[in-house]
């Protein structure tokens, strides 16, 4: 009696284990990695920086500049709610803050200090652009690429 009880016990806890290690596999992720690249897209006539090729070759469709420039390359693993801030080379803040995570790609607010706060859905692995303002003798790029 004693061993069937004990093997009733056993039973009973692996499958609440089993059940337990599926419910897990299929939540969403919990953390979101951001590569964030902060360039200078150059008004004269200048050089493609070999780092800024894929923003490069996602920008000229779109926008006229001479040069590009990567400036900052930062690598940011975040928890669903938690906020990522970089200095950007002009003084001013940005803040990233992945707000969920859906089979349609990530939701991420987004600002820049002063000028730009926006909400975006960003699929695993694309890159999203944005514009942040003029920079000297050009335009201040920041390019975001989730993967989660």
């Amino acid at each position: 009696m004693l061993l069937r009880r004990r093997m009733a016990g056993a039973l009973a806890a692996a499958v609440w284990l089993g059940l337990a290690g599926v419910a897990s596999a299929a939540d969403p992720p919990r953390r979101v990695a951001i590569d964030v690249t902060v360039s200078h897209a150059l008004d004269a006539q200048g050089a493609i920086d070999p780092r800024g090729l894929e923003l490069d070759a996602h920008l000229k469709r779109q926008f006229r500049y001479g040069g590009l420039k990567v400036l900052q390359v930062e690598h940011l693993d975040l928890a669903l709610d938690q906020v990522g801030v970089l200095q950007l080379p002009n003084g001013r803040k940005f803040r990233v803050r992945p707000l969920d995570i859906g089979s349609e790609g990530v939701l991420l607010s987004v600002s820049v200090q002063g000028t730009l706060w926006t909400d975006m859905r960003v699929r695993n692995g694309h890159l999203v652009v944005i514009g942040a303002e003029r920079y000297e003798a050009g335009k201040l790029v920041i390019g975001l690429e989730p993967h989660f």
